[in-house]
């Protein structure tokens, strides 16, 4: 479970590389007071590449959001090296973050 803010830092690593074999879902639910804009992406450290499941993303006020789809979610950082990262788009924005392992 992750309760995010912005100034937690806008960009922030969810999961870290070798951390966790599989993800089953991530629900991400605006819980801001106005509509926030939100990337993920898997990040490969060894060529600082992203790979967006999302990308400048709105959700509007306390909407959510499931990603549950296996094909979607079926990277294994446990042994490439990738990373889960969260990207907000402002200092001032929450959200919080359920990701089912």
């Amino acid at each position: 479970f992750y309760n995010i803010t912005g100034s937690t830092g806008v960009t922030v690593e969810l999961i870290a590389p070798n951390e966790v074999n599989d993800i089953l879902s991530i629900l991400l639910t605006n819980v801001d007071s106005a509509a926030i804009t939100v990337d993920l992406y898997i990040f490969d450290a060894s060529t600082s590449t992203r790979y967006h499941l999302l990308f400048g993303t709105s959700l509007p006020v306390g909407a959510s959001l499931l990603l549950d789809n296996s094909d979607m979610l079926a990277f294994n950082n446990a042994s490439n090296g990738f990373s889960l990262n969260l990207k907000l788009g402002s200092t001032s924005d929450l959200i919080n973050i359920l990701i089912k392992k």
